[in-house]
């Protein structure tokens, strides 16, 4: 959900982000990327409110502060024969919360650089019911370290990109852990007019680790004969972001997934609104 400028947060303060996206998927993947001929549909609208402090106290350098998230998602899911997939009606998803450190107006080989480093925890805050076949929530907890940065080699030019690796534990009451991985969000950014931004933005997920099961990272494959369960997408599109004169902060893009694997491919279209509270 993060692109634009994302390593550049005006300075210290409490800012508040609200996200808005919209994502719909008509089919999905196998192991090997080919296209399943029987897909279903998978429609979600997720609201994700998050604060943000970035406190004056210093810490290597930086500025330290403490990120909360909190999402909210309504998912509808049929099947091929076009008949609903029971979903959790419970719209509250898993919290997110962390530490992090800010470093403003640095610069690399005299290029201007902000950049961040964030260590996210996931909590099981999230709607979970093992009779339904698709939760708001993972029902586990997971952490995040994240690294985050906004370079510009030129006065109108900048790239921003934000990187992490991520462990999930076992779920709760379960011998059951999906596999860890990569992802990345990224966003090549053009200055067009004075706080007017366009952007070609995405992002990027490896699994790297197979699910495993009862410590058995080759359980799904020996007992489902399923050749790999790991999880890849890539995905790009167009966006727009806008500053006002009061310092609300705009941006809102589409982007389309592609090179998928073990998985739904579709397309996401996000709104994002922040705003510097105090």
């Amino acid at each position: 959900m993060s692109n634009l400028q994302d390593g550049r947060p005006p300075g210290t303060g409490l800012y508040f982000q609200q996200f808005v996206q919209s994502y719909t998927a008509n089919q999905a993947a196998d192991a090997e990327g080919n296209k399943l001929a029987a897909s279903g549909k998978l429609s979600t609208l997720l609201s994700l409110s998050q604060l943000i402090y970035i406190s004056p106290l210093k810490v290597a350098g930086g500025n330290f502060g403490w990120t909360v998230l909190v999402p909210l998602v309504k998912i509808t899911a049929y099947d091929p024969a076009g008949l609903p997939v029971g979903a959790n009606p419970n719209s509250l998803g898993d919290i997110v919360t962390g530490p992090f450190v800010q470093w403003f107006s640095r610069k690399i080989a005299g290029i201007p650089l902000d950049h961040r480093f964030e260590l996210d925890v996931t909590l099981p805050t999230g709607g979970w019911e093992n009779k339904y076949a698709i939760n708001p929530g993972a029902h586990g907890y997971s952490i995040s370290p994240h690294y985050t940065l906004t370079l510009s080699p030129t006065k109108h030019f900048s790239i921003s990109m934000r990187q992490y690796l991520n462990y999930n534990f076992e779920q709760i009451g379960t011998d059951v852990k999906a596999g860890a991985f990569y992802n990345a969000n990224y966003s090549l950014e053009y200055e067009l007019l004075t706080r007017f931004r366009v952007e070609f933005a995405g992002y990027f997920l490896r699994q790297f680790a197979q699910d495993s099961k009862g410590g058995d990272s080759q359980y799904y494959q020996n007992s489902y004969g399923l050749p790999d369960t790991r999880e890849r997408v890539f995905a790009l599109g167009p966006g727009l972001g806008y500053v006002t004169s009061t310092g609300l902060f705009l941006e809102v893009k589409n982007m389309w997934e592609t090179a998928v694997r073990n998985r739904t491919q579709g397309y996401r279209t996000t709104l994002v609104l922040a705003y510097k509270l105090k």
